[in-house]
């Protein structure tokens, strides 16, 4: 998992953090927020202790991230790390959504 990836993780974990980043955002989503935004959740990062900067934001929201870090490189070389669910939601045009 990416350094942006914990950093969230840990803020959508504690209600106080959370309520500091939907301020920061004032309704808007992630992917919507200004440069001037992320650098304030840069703030917010850093205080936590993740050294996160403006052009790693922007390429993590973008889906432009390509360079893995040392805990992503571990669990792909070694099947270390955490495990995750996916689930699959398939939607026909007038269907309904069923889980696969």
């Amino acid at each position: 998992m990416s350094k942006i990836s914990d950093f969230y993780s840990k803020v959508l974990s504690d209600d106080g953090l959370t309520n500091e980043l939907e301020s920061i955002l004032s309704g808007k989503t992630i992917s919507e927020a200004s440069d001037k935004d992320l650098v304030l959740i840069g703030r917010l990062a850093e205080r936590l202790g993740y050294d996160i900067t403006l052009d790693e934001a922007r390429n993590y929201i973008s889906g432009d991230e390509t360079e893995l870090d040392d805990s992503d490189l571990d669990a792909v070389a070694g099947g270390k790390g955490d495990s995750y669910e996916t689930k699959i939601i398939v939607c026909q045009v007038g269907g309904k959504a069923e889980t696969e």
